[in-house]
């Protein structure tokens, strides 16, 4: 019989919407795009933020976004929290640039040095969680790229309806069929 080990649990935190862009945690960087059509550029994800600003609007806004989120004071105010450990969700892109990333995520790869840097100095520890991966593995703005949109009319969209995980492949729902895409499977392994 093994021996039951009690361990205390870790006080703990999410620093979602910093690299990874989700409207509903940093609504303020969207509205730029209120009263926008969809044909005039709405951006509702990282993806698409990076589409419609073009590489050096879309970097200027991250830089900032990226140098005013998250501080040292915000670290240092977690840390007087008793913060043990945070985690941190990464796009797949911020190592390797694809698509309308390329050149509009510049720099993201600093800010990860730099937090882990600066947590480490505070004693908290940093979980690394690579949330978005490219083809969207749920479809939905937490993974970077929300897809298959359904635009009823040109200001309104539906999302949460849309089943997909395309950076595995191909879900036919009715025969429970899946076909592997190898290339997004070997690009996450990567």
């Amino acid at each position: 019989m093994a021996a039951v080990v009690k361990a205390d649990a870790m006080v703990g935190t999410n620093i979602g919407g910093w690299l990874v862009l989700e409207p509903w945690i940093t609504p303020s960087l969207f509205y730029r795009f209120l009263g926008k059509t969809h044909d005039e550029g709405v951006a509702i994800d990282s993806w698409t933020m990076c589409e419609v600003l073009g590489a050096r609007g879309g970097n200027e806004i991250m830089r900032t976004h990226w140098d005013n989120w998250i501080t040292e004071d915000t670290i240092k105010a977690l840390k007087e929290r008793e913060v043990e450990i945070v985690r941190l969700p990464l796009g797949d892109w911020t190592l390797n640039q694809y698509g309308p990333y390329v050149g509009c995520m510049d720099g993201a790869d600093e800010k990860i040095d730099w937090f882990l840097k600066t947590a480490h100095e505070y004693g908290i520890k940093v979980l690394l969680d690579f949330h978005a991966l490219k083809g969207s593995q749920n479809g939905y703005d937490n993974s970077g790229r929300a897809s298959d949109l359904e635009w009823p009319d040109e200001n309104h969209y539906k999302h949460w309806s849309v089943r997909n995980a395309h950076w595995q492949g191909e879900i036919d729902w009715e025969t429970k069929k899946v076909t592997l895409n190898y290339e997004n499977i070997n690009w996450a392994k990567d």
